[in-house]
């Protein structure tokens, strides 16, 4: 096996840490000469940190994980605490995030509330009404109960349609207090409560001593957070960095990937082909290929003359895009980092929050008086950094691409300092869960099973549209593939009980997402397999 080539295409966290789980000494993995092709300078991915300077000094700027929660993302958590790690990814508590929602006026009078004492009380904040405390109170006190309750399945529209305590305004507490705080967790200018259900919110606003920390509340600010102190890149750099000590890799920056193609007669070589950073075209091939970016990009890496055969025979089959059942529905957004405050409400200029959902630029004349779709989110760094230089520095992120000749409210073009475009999809793994849990079958054969039917075309599947939307399902995507695809063993394991957690929730994603394995036998076997060559 010395000398087989990888390529991984894309340098996220799924990306980079799986070369830095190949990388690690007398494992299987280390026997593979691994090339990285990476679109940016530097490696982030969804993770990207971007320095700006602004006010005489650079502040580091997430644009994609503002803040990671330790409790819900155990293999960030370990990972963060390894020794080789922790002195270059220094991490701080954030235990006050305070959230501000502002609406259009209503018949002149001011729509907004915060989740903080603040912005509770006095004329702006005449909507939170005692009767609308009460509401935010009865719905959070459900939370806490559901599961028992036997709610955990069923959907808050379910919920909603008839509820067992009445709510004294309940329309409005779901389109001014409740379906903001969804968007803003969906990321798509859309509520979904049709589909969110109790299961996914009781992580995020059940408030339970000792086991949720209460990350999402409305009448209080979430707690329960961290962040990267020097930016979520700073993780991503950090496990190249030490990649690259325990096994040089050939990292490709600056570089788009062009095509990728199986090889015409099964199993053999796959070919890679690139722009470099000084538009050289180059191709190359590889023993085996992962590509961990977005399945709209990674569907056209695919779809290429040269792969044309196998594209209609398998990968159209568990590519497809859309919003059907098994296809991935993935929405374009983007972001700008900027300094024009009149992106908040007007209504809504105190700048006390972390982040601001703001429908004040989105009217409609219907009742609920703002178009959830056009509404967008600004996090205030000020109010995250706490530092002199952050002050008057914006992100705003948007769950689809602004037009300003459509009346979409975007920054002024003279204090936009970056932007960027993306791909997303939702922070509840069940979303696309059909599409996740049937792309195991266009994955190339593994190095100790496979599935029937499975073709062995060396081309494999990582990234967060596999598993979740969020940094640690990221991460964990490109372990599944570590094990599965090299045979490397998880890397994270311990006797600790925040190893145990962190292995668990690698095996969730590992045997319920993305090769799945039905019964109680099937996965017992995993185990066994997994268990034995873990580094205790």
């Amino acid at each position: 096996m010395a000398g087989k080539r990888v390529c991984i295409i894309g340098g996220g966290v799924a990306g980079v840490g799986l070369w830095w789980t190949l990388a690690q000494r007398n494992q299987p993995g280390d026997e593979w000469d691994v090339t990285i092709i990476h679109d940016g300078a530097e490696f982030g991915g969804h993770a990207l940190t971007v320095p700006v300077e602004h006010n005489g000094a650079t502040t580091l700027v997430d644009t994609g994980v503002q803040f990671f929660i330790p409790l819900f993302y155990p293999n960030i958590n370990v990972l963060v605490k390894r020794p080789e790690i922790a002195p270059q990814v220094p991490v701080v508590k954030y235990d006050s995030l305070k959230v501000a929602c502002g609406f259009p006026r209503l018949a002149g009078a001011p729509q907004n509330w915060g989740n903080f004492p603040a912005y509770q009380t006095g004329s702006n904040f005449a909507m939170f009404t005692p009767a609308m405390f009460r509401d935010a109170q009865r719905f959070q006190d459900f939370i806490d109960v559901c599961l028992i309750e036997g709610w955990g399945s069923k959907t808050l529209a379910e919920y909603f349609a008839n509820p067992g305590v009445p709510y004294e305004n309940q329309q409005d507490f779901l389109n001014y207090f409740l379906f903001p705080y969804l968007s803003i967790i969906n990321g798509y200018g859309a509520a979904l409560d049709d589909q969110v259900t109790f299961e996914d919110l009781v992580p995020l606003f059940a408030n339970l001593p000792g086991v949720f920390p209460g990350l999402g509340s409305f009448t209080e600010p979430g707690s329960g957070y961290s962040r990267f102190l020097n930016g979520a890149s700073s993780l991503v750099e950090a496990l190249a960095s030490q990649a690259q000590k325990l096994k040089p890799a050939t990292a490709r920056m600056n570089c788009s990937v062009l095509d990728v193609s199986a090889s015409p007669t099964l199993p053999g070589p796959v070919t890679v082909t690139w722009r470099s950073g000084r538009g050289a075209i180059v191709k190359s091939q590889f023993d085996k290929v992962v590509i961990t970016t977005d399945m709209i990009t990674t569907a056209k890496l695919l779809n290429n003359p040269s792969n044309s055969t196998l594209w209609s025979s398998l990968y159209s089959k568990y590519l497809s895009i859309g919003k059907n059942p098994g296809q991935w529905d993935l929405l374009p957004g983007k972001c700008y980092i900027h300094t024009d405050a009149s992106m908040l409400s007007p209504d809504l200029m105190q700048q006390q929050e972390t982040l601001q959902f703001t429908g004040y630029y989105a009217p409609q004349t219907q009742p609920p008086y703002y178009t959830m779709f056009n509404t967008y989110t600004t996090y205030l760094q000020a109010n995250i950094h706490n530092t002199p230089e952050s002050q008057g520095l914006y992100l705003t992120m948007y769950g689809y691409i602004p037009d300003p000749a459509k009346g979409d409210k975007v920054p002024d073009p003279s204090t936009c300092l970056f932007e960027e475009v993306w791909q997303h999809g939702m922070w509840l793994p069940t979303f696309m869960l059909q599409a996740k849990q049937a792309l195991h079958l266009a994955q190339g054969k593994g190095a100790t099973m496979s599935y029937p039917g499975q073709l062995d075309t060396g081309i494999y599947f990582a990234g967060n549209n596999t598993t979740a939307d969020s940094l640690e399902h990221a991460f964990i995507s490109g372990e599944v593939i570590a094990n599965y695809a090299f045979n490397a063993a998880y890397p994270l394991a311990g006797l600790g009980i925040d190893n145990f957690a962190a292995f668990a929730m690698y095996d969730l994603f590992y045997t319920d997402f993305m090769f799945p394995k039905s019964g109680v036998s099937a996965r017992l076997a995993h185990l066994r397999q997994a268990i034995p060559r873990m580094s205790l």
